[in-house]
């Protein structure tokens, strides 16, 4: 009887510890990735929230990047004092020889012959602590000792570009008319453009190299008339007609662009007419073209709208054309031009007379400047670009 009653007992106190088993895996298995899950998440929130974090800190490290511009910008003017007083015409940009760059930058000034940053910030904080005391004259001098330059978390970049290398769209609407006219005309007068201005080109919007400018010039222009003078252009008729079958349905503007991304809804304007354009164009310049600045297709451009003699084989061979650009940007890279008649005497020198009408369009510096600075924090970055001109006067400004 007691064998029985203690086989009994254990039998249930087996069966006991199966169950109990049991019920710990089956809680395993339901709470194991329930706080797996959990884990995830708060992991994910924690990254998110340092991301953000991070961001921020990198916006403000961009927004800083303009103060630092600023401060460039002053320094410009001086060296350009300083130039002018010993006659020297050509412009100098600072941002044209240093990299303002603070990740370099921090490398460049605490090495080579250089002193080393840390050693003058501990000379000045002991200097701080030991507050300089005259015990016989009873004098205190406080030195106030500030950051080490770029000694702060995270870097940022500031890149300078001149809008005033480029056509201004903006000047068809007023005065510069005809100066503009002529240099869009040169950018999409070489013969390799023709296959895009062909009539039985697969293009939707068809247009002629004529009908492109002038659908352009419609744009910015007031009033209902398309633009005729006499000469080119001289196909009238009323703007809205090319406009009316497109869904959605829009009108032409009859005013100034207000973005560049704008000329894609000219009629005619495609993604290739785009990117053609694109490099060359600008709504915010002073409406002359820096030729110590300009891209060789702009000094192409220049060359092809202001020749004396346009039927000149030059215009016509390719090769020739290369040949004339890589010696007048040689002659820019190794002497400068100081003012624009050494920009027509150069041109010259190569054989091609150009009008004295150029002078009225081109100058040898800049005014308008695209000036976006990145802010990096730990891999994170974030951008402002601004478009100023060297007065401080903002046109544009967007951040991401």
């Amino acid at each position: 009887m007691k064998n029985f009653i203690r086989k009994t007992f254990l039998k249930l106190k087996s069966a006991k510890r199966g169950v109990a088993l049991l019920i710990v895996s089956v809680m395993i298995s339901i709470i194991l990735p329930l706080v797996t899950d959990m884990n995830y998440e708060a992991r994910t929130e924690f990254e998110l929230a340092m991301n953000y974090k991070r961001k921020a800190e990198a916006q403000v490290l961009a927004q800083s990047g303009v103060n630092f511009a600023v401060i460039i910008f002053d320094l410009q003017r001086q060296i350009e004092a300083v130039l002018k007083q010993f006659n020297m015409g050509q412009t100098i940009e600072i941002w044209d020889i240093v990299p303002f760059d603070t990740s370099l930058l921090r490398a460049f000034t605490m090495a080579g012959p250089f002193v080393d940053i840390e050693d003058i910030t501990s000379q000045r904080e002991s200097e701080q602590r030991g507050a300089i005391t005259n015990e016989e004259e009873g004098d205190y001098t406080h030195t106030e000792v500030g950051d080490p330059i770029f000694q702060f978390p995270g870097d940022f970049r500031i890149e300078f570009e001149t809008e005033d290398d480029k056509i201004n769209l903006n000047q068809l609407a007023y005065g510069g008319r005809a100066a503009i006219i002529k240099m869009l005309e040169a950018i999409i007068e070489p013969d390799f453009y023709d296959f895009i201005f062909l009539e039985n080109t697969s293009r939707k919007e068809y247009v002629s190299r004529i009908e492109l400018i002038q659908n352009i010039i419609d744009w910015v222009t007031p009033g209902t008339e398309k633009f005729v003078d006499g000469e080119k252009y001289l196909v009238g008729g009323h703007k809205q007609r090319q406009y009316d079958d497109f869904q959605p349905r829009y009108r032409v503007k009859t005013a100034k662009f207000n973005t560049i991304l704008e000329l894609m809804m000219v009629y005619g304007v495609d993604d290739v007419i785009y990117r053609i354009l694109e490099p060359h164009i600008t709504i915010y310049s002073t409406g002359k073209i820096n030729i110590m600045k300009a891209q060789p297709m702009m000094v192409e451009a220049l060359i092809r709208a202001y020749a004396v003699d346009r039927s000149a084989t030059i215009f016509y061979n390719e090769d020739s054309m290369r040949e004339l650009l890589g010696k007048v940007l040689a002659r820019r890279a190794r002497d400068g031009f100081s003012k624009p008649d050494d920009f027509i005497k150069a041109v010259a020198e190569e054989g091609v007379q150009l009008e004295k009408e150029i002078t009225r369009i081109i100058d040898v510096s800049s005014n308008v400047y695209r000036i976006r600075t990145t802010g990096v924090k730990e891999g994170i970055e974030s951008w402002v670009e601004i478009v100023v001109d060297r007065e401080g006067n903002m046109f544009y400004y967007r951040e991401g």
